[in-house]
């Protein structure tokens, strides 16, 4: 019999073909699968490589633009705007540009800002680059590479705004009752306390180092344990725990002090940066940006100081419209305008037309703190205004020379008017303020020298070598100024621990303040140490005695002017990363 195929057979074979395809199938799936994988994986080193190399790009031009503000540069916005990308083997930068978005005044509305609630100087800049990675991989994808922006704030910040900013450690350690109702900031260290009264701290307090309830080890002081508090936005809270104080070495500070505070007080558990006055950055013996250049005399001949450079725009005497100087070889005392020529320091006394008056005279006196008699220029700023030559842009420069060479200002009550309605006074000298200083028709104003020292309305000459200074008896007196000035900063010296007199002794006296009154408004700064005026930080006979003092930061300095020529500080801020989309 002929046999037929079985149906059974047939149906096997289907089968079969039908998970061969099946399988094949698979492994074309598996197949692409890897590949795919593959090539996913090399797309990702190749994006992250590009993407570091972005991030690198951006990192070497934000250096770049610090470099550039640190040092001063003058042509800043040309300098940046010319940044050139960096060579990077393997790769191609493109587009790189830096834009400058605004260029005015911002005020702060970011809530974990230090600086919330000021309005600042602020120029944006838009830092974008495209990277490409050049590679055989890398072009068989056709991809147009990673391309970042970032945005960069460089923040310039009057000094005038804080009621006391210190360029070296700060140490406030009074006796008397003291209440600081302005912004604080140290660009080193804050030792703090006080002698059983209290130390009230009633603005944000910065510090770039450390805050500690101590005295500063070379200071030879012991500490006293008074009501030292800071604030936290609407009251003082105490820096006592109940058991110590809260301070940078207290357990978890970082996060206690800003809920204690309320995000009022930072150091360098925070990350606080240092701010810097835009001159060249030449550091002194501490590491310190050395800023006394600021108030020393113009050297055109320096390669530093040329036109266009930028010690020259900041130096006062440069910035002064009216320049009094001695002349070292004939020991006058000369007047000269911004280009260098004479200007008479004599002029016709309005009330007898055949007599003169002076500007600036002569004299001598004992200043007991540097143990020596000073030989000063004085100039009467109440003849300087009857003259009619004061400085248009508000800004005198009185230089003495000479080892002995101080400079003091008298019948200073009413300050120069101009369109400013300002007036600063700067010297490489020592300065001696005699008298009530802007108490009528109060101006903004800065006074800023080696050193300063308060002499009383009642203050006279011929008493000044008397060591007993009951006949130094001083009588209530007042300025009004934001002022810059050196200090001789807490040390071993000859194996004796010194004091600088802190914050609380900023102001040097030489009379007997005993049931006086000092009042003061405006704003301390410290950004050099003295070094003319050095002698010992001294209290009691035959220096001085503390009056009381009545002191504030103005608020007037809190708007958008002040004394003309005014140094500023920076910081820079990066803001705003983004990846754009190609």
């Amino acid at each position: 019999m002929k046999r037929h195929p079985s149906p059974q057979r047939g149906s096997i074979l289907a089968v079969t073909m039908i998970i061969l395809a099946i399988a094949a199938i698979v492994a074309v799936g598996l197949a692409s699968l890897a590949v795919f994988q593959f090539s996913d994986v090399a797309r990702y080193e190749i994006y992250k490589n590009e993407f570091e190399v972005a991030e690198a790009v951006l990192a070497k031009v934000f250096a770049e633009i610090t470099f550039l503000v640190e040092y001063a540069h003058p042509n800043l916005d040309t300098e940046v705007a010319n940044i050139r990308p960096p060579v990077v083997p393997g790769y191609t930068v493109r587009n790189l540009s830096v834009v400058k978005l605004s260029d005015g005044m911002e005020k702060i509305t970011d809530p974990n800002s230090i600086w919330r609630g000021l309005a600042l100087h602020i120029k944006r800049y838009r830092i974008s680059a495209q990277v490409h990675q050049d590679s055989r991989t890398s072009d068989r994808f056709k991809h147009p590479g990673v391309a970042l922006t970032q945005d960069l704030d460089l923040r310039y910040i009057p000094l005038y705004l804080f009621a006391i900013f210190y360029n070296s450690d700060c140490e406030i350690h009074p006796g008397a009752a003291m209440t600081i109702n302005g912004r604080v900031h140290s660009n080193a260290m804050l030792y703090q306390g006080s002698d059983g009264a209290s130390l009230r701290f009633r603005d944000y307090v910065t510090v770039v180092k450390e805050i500690l309830h101590q005295r500063h080890p070379n200071s030879g002081l012991g500490l006293s344990n008074g009501n030292d508090s800071f604030w936290n936005g609407s009251s003082d809270v105490s820096m006592w725990s109940g058991s110590r104080w809260i301070d940078h070495n207290f357990t978890d500070w970082a996060n206690v002090s800003q809920s204690r505070w309320n995000k009022y007080v930072f150091d360098s558990a925070h990350e606080v940066e240092v701010l810097s006055p835009p001159i060249p950055k030449i550091m002194n013996a501490q590491g310190n940006l050395d800023a006394y250049q600021l108030i020393e005399r113009a050297n055109p001949s320096s390669p530093d100081e040329q036109p266009g450079s930028s010690l020259r725009q900041e130096k006062f005497e440069y910035k002064a419209d009216l320049k009094i100087l001695k002349n070292p070889s004939t020991g006058a005392v000369e007047g000269y305008n911004a280009g260098g020529s004479l200007v008479p320091l004599t002029y016709p006394d309005p009330a007898n037309p055949k007599a003169t008056k002076s500007i600036v005279s002569q004299t001598t006196f004992w200043d007991a703190r540097e143990n020596k008699t000073v030989s000063t220029i004085d100039v009467n700023i109440a003849n300087l205004i009857e003259s009619g030559r004061a400085p248009e842009n508000g800004i005198l420069y009185v230089s003495n020379e000479g080892a002995n060479g101080v400079v003091r200002l008298t019948n200073a009550s009413r300050l120069p008017s101009n369109v400013f309605n300002g007036f600063t006074v700067a010297s490489d000298d020592p300065m001696y303020v005699r008298g009530n200083y802007n108490t009528v028709d109060k101006k903004f104003s800065l006074l800023a020298s080696d050193s300063i020292t308060v002499l009383s309305n009642s203050w006279n000459d011929a008493n000044s070598p008397n060591a007993n200074w009951a006949s130094r008896n001083a009588s209530d007196t007042t300025v009004n100024s934001v002022v810059f000035q050196g200090i001789v900063p807490t040390q071993v010296s000859g194996g004796t621990q010194r004091y600088s007199g802190g914050v609380e002794n900023y102001f040097r006296f030489l009379e007997n303040w005993s049931g006086r009154t000092f009042t003061f408004n405006g704003s301390l700064v410290c950004l050099w140490n003295s070094r003319k005026a050095t002698g010992w930080w001294r209290y009691g006979n035959p220096v001085y005695t503390a009056p009381t003092r009545t002191w504030a930061w103005d608020p007037i300095y809190g708007g958008l002017n002040g004394p003309p020529g005014t140094p500023r500080v920076y910081n820079i801020l990066r803001r705003n990363w983004n990846i754009r989309s190609l």
